[in-house]
Parts: C-alpha cells; sequence; structure tokens
C-alpha cells in the first residue's frame, strides 16, 4: 500500500535535484535557503533507499529506474559543491570557498550501508573541520555562526568512525562542553564553540535528539 506514496515522494524529491529552491532544511532557526548541499545529500540518500525499498519487493524495473537518476546528480554535487582549493564542500554551490556547513546528513549513508557518496568525502570533510574550522568547543554548524548542536558535534564520530584521533578531538570537545559550560542547563545541546555558553537558555536542552551522541554505535560498513 506504500508503494504510490514511495514514488511521489521520490519524484518529488527528484524534481527538486539538482538544485533545491529556497526552503528550510533541519537548521531552520538560521533561515531558509537555496542550493543547500546538505539538504541535497539527504535527497540522494533518499532517492537510493527508494530504489533499495523496490529492489527488496522484487521490483527491479522501478528500482532500477531511479537509481539511474543518481549518476549525473552525484556528478553534480561532487563538482558544484566542492572548493576551488579541493579541501572541503560548501553550505550552497554559489557560495565562496569560506562557506561551509556539517554535512550531518552523510551519516545515514554509514547507518543504512547504502552507497551513495565516496569514501573520499567523509575524509575530506571532516580533515576540514578538524584542521580549518575547529574551537576550543567544537566544530561551527556552519560558516554563518559560532554555534553548534551536540547532537550534529556527536553525529561527527560517526562520519569519522576511521579516523581516531579524530574521533578523539570531537569527543573531547563536547566532554569539554558538558564539563565547562558556564550555563547551568542540563547538557544543552545549542552552544557556542568558542565560549561553551548554552544558547537560548531554558530550551534545546535535555532534548531526545541528544542520543545522535552514539552515533558511532549505529555506524554499519561492511
Amino acid at each position: 500500500p506504500y508503494f504510490d506514496v514511495m514514488k511521489t515522494w521520490a519524484d518529488f524529491i527528484l524534481s527538486e535535484m539538482p538544485m533545491p529552491p529556497k526552503q528550510l532544511c533541519t537548521d531552520d532557526f538560521e533561515g531558509p535557503e537555496a542550493n543547500n548541499t546538505n539538504l541535497v545529500v539527504k535527497s540522494l540518500l533518499a532517492i537510493e533507499a527508494v530504489a533499495r525499498f523496490f529492489e527488496y519487493a522484487a521490483d527491479h524495473t522501478t528500482a532500477n529506474y531511479y537509481r539511474s537518476k543518481l549518476p549525473p546528480l552525484l556528478d553534480f554535487w561532487l563538482k558544484n559543491a566542492i572548493a576551488s582549493d579541493g579541501s572541503h564542500y560548501k553550505r550552497e554551490y554559489n557560495l565562496d570557498d569560506s562557506s561551509f556547513s556539517l554535512k550531518y546528513n552523510l551519516l545515514y549513508q554509514l547507518i543504512t550501508n547504502i552507497s551513495v557518496f565516496p569514501d573520499e568525502v567523509f575524509a575530506k570533510e571532516i580533515s576540514y573541520y578538524i584542521t580549518k574550522q575547529n574551537n576550543e568547543y567544537g566544530i561551527p554548524l556552519n560558516d554563518r555562526g559560532t554555534f553548534q548542536l551536540t547532537e550534529y558535534q556527536g553525529g561527527l564520530l560517526g562520519l569519522a568512525y576511521n579516523m581516531p584521533e579524530a574521533r578523539e578531538t570531537l569527543i573531547g570537545q563536547l566532554y569539554k562542553f558538558a564539563d565547562q559550560t558556564p550555563s547551568r542547563d542540563p547538557f544543552g545541546d545549542r552552544y557556542d564553540t568558542k565560549t561553551g555558553e548554552q544558547l537560548r537558555a531554558g530550551s534545546f536542552i535535555a532534548r531526545a535528539t541528544i542520543g545522535e551522541i552514539y552515533s558511532l554505535l549505529l555506524v554499519n560498513v561492511a
């Protein structure tokens, strides 16, 4: 009964690619934006997930149809999202090289053990975060500010599943925030990566989303 619904959503996603129009994403508190490269990551992984869904249902024609749409979309992302020096992938296609964003949606590839984005994307992103955007209490969510969400900092642990030194840095920053923050909210999850101060005191506290700090346990890589 869900087959038609799955097709509807997959077709909608494809209609928005490769350059999604201005819209909200998970970082909606920062306002809508167009050409969000992290949103495209989620979209391409969703298309592969739909293809796999139909593959499991023995509908190989539909599975192959959706999977055939991925190569040109991935190629577009790899060529247009990357900074000119090849160091990282930008927040939007059309921004300059100073822009960046945590591609936390890549985690879904590792959790579901599907394959869309090459390994070098993960390595390049983590390396850039650690070497170029590394503040005392964490990695900023993106270039629009210095704040981070605890769950996304934790999600980076999963992306760095095969980079032990990077993982040590990331978990150390999380511990330092929880231990040294001047704010008295219980494990707040929106904080300034330079000061360790909880933002919007009284909100973003002890939320279920903080479970993403266990992302490394969910990684399912063969």
